[in-house]
């Protein structure tokens, strides 16, 4: 009788520290997923940032372009039209 009672403690020891490494698994899979997940993050709103800093660049830029061209267009018309009045 004893010995069934001590194979079944052993048994239950044997279980227990089986499931208890299993859950250790698990545990530092998650935390290690979870940091990971904190890196990505982090490193698509710097991607985002920046996108947004390259695409204010870019507006600001076009803009620019548009006033030199509004301007030398501006001076070509005025250009013309005094082609236009000398004739």
């Amino acid at each position: 009788m004893m010995e069934i009672a001590q194979l079944v403690q052993w048994g239950l020891i044997a279980v227990t520290g089986v499931l208890g490494y299993f859950l250790r698994m698990i545990h530092t899979d998650v935390r290690n997923n979870t940091e990971s997940l904190g890196k990505l993050k982090g490193k698509i709103e710097l991607v985002e940032q920046e996108s947004r800093l390259k695409y204010q660049a870019i507006q600001e830029q076009t803009q620019l372009e548009i006033k030199n061209l509004a301007r030398t267009v501006g001076e070509l018309s005025d250009a013309v039209k005094q082609l236009i009045l000398q004739r």
